[in-house]
């Protein structure tokens, strides 16, 4: 793999390594030591409401936020710009971002220990989950949208329930057994929305209620649609086991989901945009 031209650093001390992210120095002057990339699932808003599994998830940096590569290659500006990676606890606590970081650049930079210590993080995980008699979930793209299958992940662990948006057209649908991958739709995809609903795949819609300002947590006072355009729409931010969602054969679901902003300002940009989709009254 070409290493990309970049600041950043790596250094391994006994097999585990130390991140410094340019641009970092001065308030991480010691990088940051990384030795697993899965965190438990109840420490995320989305997926600390995954009632009856075992959940985990990687978080990393999105798009091209670190200055190398492009973790979101179908990414619309109204994407970029309405991203949650800078929301909730990543806008107070600085070291969460720079956490997110430091596993990029470890994608880009050393992507062999990646994989295999994704792997072994996976294996960890299933333990647990089998020590508690549950199944275990994985959502890998928290904020990325990498074509894990492509990486023999999902197929390395067939017990494992993994899930995923995606703003990838024809990755939308059960991609594996054990992977279900939901489209998303931006300001910029609608035609491949269409697409994809008509074949039996669901899509995730952000709508937002312009009947009051509802930021930070609000946000979920706004409604949802019964519909869009002529799909049904099922709440998607009662739960976020997109695997679990009503499906059809040949017609698809909507996937609702309500406009999330930690200000008025955020907020108008996104709506702005297009990336989000009025409620009508």
């Amino acid at each position: 793999m070409r290493v990309p031209q970049t600041q950043h650093r790596v250094e391994f001390e006994n097999g585990v390594p130390r991140v410094w992210v340019d641009g970092f120095g001065d308030r991480f002057p010691e990088g940051l030591e990384v030795p697993r990339l899965l965190a438990n699932g109840d420490s995320n808003t989305k997926t600390r409401k995954n009632v009856g599994y075992v959940s985990c998830g990687l978080s990393m940096s999105p798009h091209r936020s670190i200055g190398i590569g492009n973790v979101c290659t179908s990414a619309s500006a109204g994407c970029v710009a309405g991203c949650l990676n800078d929301q909730g606890l990543a806008s107070v606590f600085e070291t969460i971002g720079y956490a997110r970081k430091a596993r990029t650049v470890l994608w880009y930079l050393e992507r062999q220990w990646f994989l295999e210590t994704l792997a072994s993080d996976l294996e960890r995980w299933q333990r647990k989950a089998d020590r508690k008699g549950l199944e275990l979930c994985a959502r890998l793209n928290m904020f990325s949208d990498i074509q894990w299958e492509r990486y023999g992940i999902p197929q390395g662990f067939p017990q494992v329930k993994f899930y995923d948006y995606t703003k990838h057209s024809k990755r939308a649908g059960e991609l594996l057994p054990n992977y279900w991958v939901t489209f998303s739709r931006s300001e910029t995809n609608h035609a491949d929305c269409l697409n994809a609903l008509k074949r039996g795949a669901n899509v995730a819609v952000v709508f937002h209620d312009e009947g009051g300002k509802f930021v930070g947590n609000r946000s979920g006072r706004q409604r949802l649609p019964s519909s869009w355009r002529g799909f049904p729409v099922v709440d998607g931010d009662t739960t976020d086991l997109r695997f679990d969602d009503p499906r059809g054969k040949t017609r698809g679901r909507v996937v609702g989901l309500r406009l999330k902003a930690h200000d008025n300002a955020t907020r108008a940009a996104i709506i702005e945009s297009g990336f989000s989709v009025k409620v009508k009254r």
